[in-house]
């Protein structure tokens, strides 16, 4: 059974959800999340905990690893083209894309994603697209630092579209959406929120990413109580609480702290769910909050109260809590989602995958040998179909065979007065001279005379007087203009194979002057037979 490791690069911490992929559904297998060191260089501290992350999953813990792009360098852009052909839309993006751009196309690597279409005019239908960019230095940096690691993903997504396979495939996490049931997913890390937009059972219709987070939280938190951001951040962790969660005079000076630290992430947030009214003319009817921001005790509360919408934090499918605690499933949402994207297939899975061109992945066989058991039975049902063909093919052709010997033995039965099967013999046979059929000539006088006036060329003035036609001989006299026309006569007839030779008789004048009479004797002599005999 093939297993997917959904890997969730946070610039906190890092997650890893490992699912089974099953003939029917899936099972979660393990998750495991660990917190990436707040000094040092940003590479080096990935590099660390994904490497500390691995050695805590289970022995050959992914046969594919799906990833989203971390950091807040992604640029989306939401486009609408006036057809749905995917090769037009694939020969008319660039242009559209790099217009969009402040630097040019071949230095970043960009995806789309079909999130809707709609009925035009024309025949055909308009496409409401979502456009990833990211320059195409960062994407390699990122594949080349997982490679260190013998960590190949397959997919590199975007962080808004991972949530495309849970809306679709988990719809009932999400009810209660509110009107229109559009419900907005809001991932909120340490330095960066994800928004994913849309329907469940059906998936995202709008997604864009945004740095601010839980950081600019206890950046907040460490000014109001003038203490370092390490201290603020393991209080806030601690014992952070906002709205009516927060009880006690420091409790509560720490949420008005907390509200001025939300503020970016408002001021971002307003405006996304706003753009997405305007674009598709529905209203998001509630929000599901996930990220390891999420468990913040009252933050859904307070959020509830500044956007005025339903708010509740995320809990994944009952089957997973055996391997991920409640209170650890806000946290591994992203996790979880890739990890869904990775066993997504046809058309459930979204198209949206940054390894293109030059940056492609190319382990497939990887993931292959854990379906060679499918291929080996797809192979011995090929190997029985062509066995049957066999013996029917063998089958038929014996009796065509038999067909063909009876009735070569009742001609050769009739001809020659005995039976025979072997071709090649029948045929000696009936050449033979002890053949009946060898009495008949192989040129008749009528065949010769067809041959002597297919000869004559049409545009030879020339009249015969005299036709004599044996198998042996032919003898042609008649009058014609000149002497010439004699010899071209004479030319067009020896290039006949039947006609070993042509002897040119004497050629006179006529009385008047005007023709000249001749005299063609010409020898008749097949190949393969003698003195003209059969």
């Amino acid at each position: 059974m093939a297993r997917i490791l959904g890997l969730d690069l946070g610039s906190h911490s890092v997650k890893g959800v490992v699912l089974e992929a099953r003939t029917k559904g899936h099972a979660t297998r393990s998750f495991v999340e660990v917190r990436r060191a707040q000094e040092g260089e940003r590479a080096d501290t990935l590099r660390a905990a994904v490497t500390e992350l691995l050695g805590k999953l289970p022995p050959g813990h992914a046969d594919q690893v799906v990833v989203a792009l971390p950091g807040p360098a992604l640029i989306t852009h939401s486009l609408s083209l006036p057809f749905s052909d995917g090769k037009r839309i694939d020969a008319t993006l660039p242009f559209e894309v790099g217009s969009l751009l402040p630097f040019d196309i071949s230095d970043v690597v960009y995806d789309y994603q079909v999130v809707g279409q709609k009925e035009t005019d024309g025949k055909d239908k308009a496409s409401d697209l979502l456009v990833g960019v990211v320059r195409k230095e960062e994407l390699k940096s990122l594949l080349d630092l997982l490679s260190e690691l013998k960590v190949d993903p397959r997919i590199v997504t975007h962080p808004g579209l991972a949530y495309q396979n849970l809306l679709q495939q988990a719809a009932g996490l999400f009810e209660g959406a509110g009107e229109g049931g559009v419900v907005a997913v809001v991932d909120i890390g340490h330095e960066r929120t994800s928004v994913a937009i849309g329907k469940p059972g059906s998936g995202v219709q709008f997604a864009r990413t945004f740095a601010g987070g839980g950081r600019d939280l206890s950046k907040a938190l460490a000014t109001e109580f003038q203490t370092s951001l390490a201290e603020a951040h393991h209080w806030k962790e601690q014992h952070g609480a906002m709205a009516s969660a927060a009880r006690g005079p420091d409790a509560e000076r720490a949420a008005a702290a907390f509200m001025r630290g939300l503020q970016p992430l408002l001021r971002e947030l307003r405006p996304t769910l706003k753009a997405y009214t305007a674009r598709t003319r529905q209203q998001v009817g509630a929000l599901v909050l996930c990220g390891g921001t999420a468990r913040m005790p009252g933050l859904a509360e307070q959020l509830s109260k500044d956007l005025n919408l339903p708010v509740r934090v995320l809990a994944l499918p009952a089957d997973t809590s055996e391997a991920i605690a409640p209170a650890e499933q806000p946290t591994a949402a992203q996790a979880y989602a890739l990890a869904l994207r990775g066993n997504a297939s046809g058309a459930r899975a979204p198209r949206f995958n940054y390894r293109r061109g030059e940056l492609a992945f190319k382990g497939d066989f990887d993931y292959v040998k854990d379906k060679l058991g499918l291929l080996a039975s797809f192979a011995a049902t090929l190997l029985l179909l062509l066995i049957a063909f066999g013996v029917v093919r063998n089958s038929v052709l014996s009796r065509r065979e038999a067909q063909v010997d009876a009735a070569l033995c009742e001609t050769t039965q009739r001809i020659l007065g005995r039976c025979e099967k072997d071709y090649n013999r029948a045929l000696n046979m009936l050449k033979g001279v002890e053949s009946p059929a060898a009495a008949l000539p192989k040129m008749s006088a009528v065949n010769l005379l067809a041959e002597v006036t297919q000869k004559v060329p049409q545009d030879l003035p020339v009249k015969f007087d005299r036709i004599q036609i044996d198998t042996e001989r032919v003898i042609l006299q008649g009058e014609t203009d000149s002497s010439k026309q004699v010899d071209t006569l004479s030319n067009a007839l020896k290039n006949h194979a039947c006609f070993k030779e042509v002897k040119q008789g004497k050629v006179e004048r006529t009385r008047d002057g005007q023709k000249v009479t001749f005299r063609l004797d010409v020898q008749v002599q097949c190949p393969g037979t003698e003195g003209g005999e059969s």
